[in-house]
């Protein structure tokens, strides 16, 4: 999962469902929340949020919240479209495993 995780690049997003397909063949998107959530090596956590493009209410609570998420997605030229991340910069499970296998 942090590997997945860790290949997410500037100016994209993904999802925690996304990482989990990438890294385990499995939708299992609540593992992935819960690594983002209570492991401090997890990878630039801001690049993983809900599929839809939201960002979960409870993200980063006590270390400046959704409010701060968005901050740094934006930092990193993530669009945000009625309260979305763009869909057009959202990484898929394939491209993601094509990062991890180094093929792109």
């Amino acid at each position: 999962i942090l590997r997945a995780a860790g290949v997410v690049p500037r100016g994209r997003w993904t999802s925690y469902g996304e990482i989990a397909m990438a890294a385990t063949g499995t939708n299992a998107a609540r593992a992935v929340g819960r690594t983002a959530a209570r492991n401090p090596s997890f990878p630039a956590p801001w690049r993983v949020i809900y599929a839809d493009g939201t960002i979960p209410e409870g993200w980063g609570a006590g270390d400046g919240g959704p409010e701060r998420c968005r901050r740094l997605l934006e930092a990193e030229n993530v669009r945000f479209v009625n309260g979305r991340a763009d869909p057009a910069q959202k990484l898929l499970w394939e491209e993601i495993e094509l990062l991890l296998a180094g093929e792109v």
